[in-house]
């Protein structure tokens, strides 16, 4: 098979294999699926069912898109804020602007698109849709780790060691999607040399049900995003769904992603992402596993949270989790004639200071349905998920630095983005 196959060439179902079972996997195993498309979904997490998934998240115009067209539960999984403020450390304001928001949670995302990719029923859709005549068929399964990934007679072979018997299995294809994160194995197999880069700093993360604040502070971020600011650090704190999805008030959360600036060589660092069993930890110490005395300690040395709202919000979290800030992007998006693509972050990784992670993959993958049905040629999606990585890239390390960083090293990014925007308006990537 070559690329012609992908550009709408006249064809049976496909076979198509998605390493990585996260958003943007099943945001791609959705769509093909309903194009007809029989897909098969690797994920290396050996659970069906994700815990320890706290993460707030802002789903822009292109997932908002993706959603309305392919997401069969119409009841919404996200609250609504009407703008951003933002203030100084003594809460005063700053300035507002009259920006929309639609803030959810990694785990309500998940199990809406479970629910949409293989009728998954959770917590969250307790009652999962029917699919819809034409679609392909959709497989879920966890615990496979894939070792290789290889062209044999014109088919994609992808061998995978199964965590839960220790078996080794082979899946055959006509495409694999490579959408297995930052740290991806199919990028590793395509291209050995491409990993993230730590950013300088972490995010301490955590979500707080509203009930456990004052009706002060709840008001305080009511039906906004806060943008907190401090001498090179802040925070963004908004609601987001609570137990259950619910966006009801009352039994919502909030969310509140902090940055903090921690060299990776200094013994700060290294305190902080070693876990309760003494483990250390390169990217993300997930939930449960922070040692509460790093926890206390990072309220300690801040004086700067002067602010009551925050205060509050912050003496009330139970179980925080850290992320080392990291960004790269991948040199390319298809290998093997187009035979294997990569998505979302396995393709690029974004400092998330502007929330595009969910339009990344809502883009590539809605442009991909353009490919399949033959309007868009794969060379042409290649290229757009490209230019949409660079300069998303770029404008979040300016955007990230000119709050955390001092004014020449935000100068400089500054100006990496704007003449990046410059040439691409001339068909370059610079």
């Amino acid at each position: 098979m070559d690329s012609a196959v992908l550009e709408g060439v006249s064809h049976g179902a496909l076979d198509v294999i998605i390493v990585g079972g996260s958003l943007t996997g099943l945001m791609y195993g959705i769509m093909m699926k309903r194009l007809g498309h029989n897909v098969r979904i690797l994920e290396q997490h050996t659970s069906t069912h994700r815990e320890g998934q706290a993460a707030g998240i802002s789903t822009g115009a292109q997932m908002q898109q993706f959603l309305a067209k392919y997401d069969l539960i119409k009841e919404p999984c996200a609250v609504s804020a009407d703008g951003l403020q933002i203030v100084d450390s003594e809460f005063h304001l700053k300035d507002s602007r009259k920006i929309p928001f639609r803030l959810t949670t990694w785990k309500c995302l998940y199990y809406r698109l479970r629910a949409n990719f293989d009728g998954l029923s959770s917590e969250y859709v307790t009652a999962p849709p029917n699919g819809l005549e034409g679609d392909g068929k959709a497989l879920f399964e966890p615990g496979k780790r894939v070792v290789s990934v290889s062209d044999i007679d014109g088919l994609c072979s992808v061998d995978y060691e199964d965590l839960t018997s220790g078996q080794q299995g082979t899946a055959k294809g006509h495409l694999v999607i490579g959408a297995d994160g930052s740290y991806s194995s199919v990028r590793k197999l395509m291209l050995q040399d491409s990993q993230p880069v730590y950013a300088g700093y972490l995010t301490w993360r955590a979500t707080v049900p509203e009930t456990d604040v004052s009706e002060e502070t709840r008001q305080a971020f009511e039906n906004k995003t806060t943008l907190y600011t401090m001498d090179r650090s802040y925070m963004i704190i908004y609601f987001v769904p609570g137990d259950q999805g619910s966006i009801k008030p009352g039994e919502r959360h909030i969310n509140f992603v902090w940055y903090y600036n921690c060299p990776d060589h200094t013994s700060e660092f290294a305190d902080i992402m070693t876990d309760i069993d003494g483990q250390r930890h390169r990217s993300t110490l997930p939930p449960g596993k922070v040692r509460a005395a790093a926890w206390t300690k990072q309220q300690e040395q801040y004086n700067q949270l002067r602010a009551a709202p925050v205060k509050d919000l912050i003496s009330k979290v139970k179980t925080p989790f850290v992320t080392a800030v990291a960004d790269f992007q991948a040199s390319q998006a298809s290998f093997l004639d187009g035979k294997v693509l990569l998505v979302g972050e396995a393709l690029a990784l974004f400092r998330p200071h502007v929330a595009q992670s969910t339009n990344q993959s809502a883009i590539g993958c809605m442009l991909l349905e353009k490919v399949m049905k033959g309007d868009v040629k794969l060379l042409d999606w290649q290229q757009e998920v490209m230019k949409f990585a660079h300069l998303t890239r770029l404008w979040s390390n300016a955007y990230g630095t000119r709050l955390l960083c001092g004014y020449l090293v935000w100068r400089y990014h500054d100006l990496r983005h704007r003449l990046a925007l410059a040439a691409a308006k001339w068909g370059y990537l610079l």
